[in-house]
């Protein structure tokens, strides 16, 4: 696993991520870091459709953390330091032919830079199983894809998101932390895809459940024009739109639980990667809103005074050094509105925390976040290790909502060590 050039994403990669690449390669959404995980590649037969070359991959990883000014337990207590597992996951995949298969599943942490809280939602870098970052059924997408032209398939199962640079699973990114902008898009549901090709241009329109909604009712589209024959170089258009409401603000509901900003949201974003000499660059720039008219006027419930939003930006910079080391530094920043004389204003714009009640660790609308962090990774074939220290800068914030044990910290910072094991030939 190369994490050094996780951000490439030649044919290979997106078509075990997304399935929506014809055999010529199209690089595409999501697309990011697969190829350079290592497979295991071979040949079978007695399949029928799918006799042909499968792949398959994955890892196994843990890490140790340590933080300054931790938010509160439900004791009190702040947590400095955890030991935890990352990721056990396997890709399976029938990337060519006419008919496709696609496969990914097992557990794994997502750890999400400046989500540390004890108090509300989750500590991303807590054990992963406790109380403040729990395990649940073995996470899976599974699709099949069928291709009877070099311009069009089509994709159904449950699909893998299309927004974004960013793999959810640690691995997948040349980052130890995934963006806030990665913890703000759509996740994978079950529906159609429909995949166009031409030229170097791919597009792919999904309809699903996304967001485990258990409802009909994101529309998520994503549009890849390639700079370059082998896809290394590329430019993403990708968003979301919401065509029917979710569940009621403040309530729990199926899938979602009080999460109603983030069902019922739009969003739009554009990102890329361009390889130079022995630099990645990979952007990514999204606006995501809840319109003020989501909430039916007829309704007793709760009803946004205003349309809340946020803005977010980031960049990832890779530096490979030789086939054993890398270095990788990501700033990024995140500016969530808020009406302070909303009395409902956590339920509808606190996109960091999504809608907790205020505490230590949760912030509140009209927060602002800048996290910057830096890696340096090692590895030698299966085996792989990686160094970070991150730190977040938060703004705006509401008495009491902030970092440490009375949330009245505007800084923390984090130390990371993850070490793994990669499956696949080198």
């Amino acid at each position: 696993m190369n994490r050094s050039k996780l951000a490439v994403a030649p044919c290979l990669g997106l078509v075990v991520l997304l399935g929506t690449a014809r055999e010529s390669c199209a690089i595409g959404p999501g697309g990011t870091g697969f190829p350079t995980v290592g497979s295991y590649p071979t040949t079978i037969s007695g399949l029928g459709p799918l006799d042909g070359d499968w792949i398959a991959a994955g890892v196994v990883d843990g890490f140790v953390s340590a933080i300054n000014n931790p938010s509160p337990d439900a004791a009190g207590r702040g947590v400095n330091t955890s030991v935890s597992v990352g990721n056990i996951w396997l890709h399976l995949a029938k990337p060519t032919g006419l008919f496709q298969f696609y496969f990914n599943g097992g557990q794994f942490a997502s750890p999400t830079m400046g989500l540390t809280s004890n108090y509300g939602v989750f500590n991303s870098v807590a054990p992963y199983g406790s109380a403040y970052n729990t395990t649940s059924p073995a996470v899976m997408s599974y699709w099949v894809t069928v291709q009877p032209s070099q311009y069009w398939s089509i994709s159904a199962g449950k699909m893998a998101p299309l927004e974004g640079v960013e793999g959810a699973a640690i691995y997948l990114n040349p980052t130890f932390f995934v963006s806030d902008l990665n913890n703000m898009q759509v996740v994978s549901g079950y529906g159609p895809q429909l995949n166009l090709y031409y030229g170097p241009s791919t597009f792919n329109l999904q309809w699903s459940d996304a967001d485990n909604t258990n409802r009909h009712n994101i529309v998520s589209a994503a549009f890849t024009y390639n700079l370059n024959a082998d896809g290394s170089d590329y430019l993403l258009g990708f968003g979301h739109t919401n065509l029917g409401h979710t569940g009621n603000p403040g309530q729990n509901h199926k899938g979602v639980g009080l999460g109603f900003s983030e069902a019922n949201s739009s969003l739009i974003g554009v990102g890329g990667q361009w390889l130079v000499g022995a630099w990645s660059i990979v952007p990514e720039i999204q606006y995501q809103w809840l319109p003020r008219n989501s909430v039916s006027s007829s309704t007793a419930n709760p009803k946004p005074l205003t349309t809340y939003y946020n803005a977010a930006a980031m960049v990832d910079l890779t530096y490979k050094i030789n086939n054993t080391w890398s270095v990788t530094a990501q700033p990024q920043y995140v500016y969530q509105n808020g009406d302070k004389h909303d009395p409902n204003a956590a339920l509808f714009g606190n996109w960091l925390q999504y809608d907790s009640p205020a505490a230590p660790g949760t912030f509140t609308p009209g927060t602002s976040m800048l996290g910057l962090q830096g890696n340096v990774t090692w590895q030698h074939q299966n085996f792989y290790s990686t160094a970070t220290i991150a730190y977040t800068h938060i703004n705006g914030f509401g008495e009491g909502t902030g970092y440490g044990l009375q949330g009245h910290a505007a800084d923390q910072v984090v130390g990371v060590l993850d070490v793994g094991y990669a499956l696949g030939k080198y």
